[in-house]
């Protein structure tokens, strides 16, 4: 058994063309995830860290365009809001 990293940036979770939409992000990572199954199933210990580009760029537009309305949040938080890490 070994010990792989598979991180899933913006290009494995949001296709060239694509807008970027939730039902397409979720369409694609379980499309992806396919191929992390059957390494989990072949014995390997699979650690999820993700890229989260294009998902903290959502979050920065948010953000702007709620400036005045509500505290803005620092990019450092809104890093951690698009984060998680999985070891399976």
């Amino acid at each position: 058994m070994s010990l792989i990293v598979a991180a899933l940036g913006g290009n494995a979770i949001i296709k060239e063309g694509e807008q970027g939409t939730f039902s397409q992000q979720f369409r694609n990572t379980y499309e992806s995830m396919g191929y992390i199954a059957h390494l989990i199933r072949a014995g390997h210990q699979v650690v999820l860290p993700h890229g989260n580009g294009p998902q903290v760029g959502f979050i920065m537009i948010q953000v702007e365009a709620a400036a005045g309305k509500v505290p803005t949040a620092p990019l450092h938080v809104d890093v951690a809001q698009s984060q998680a890490v999985w070891a399976i």
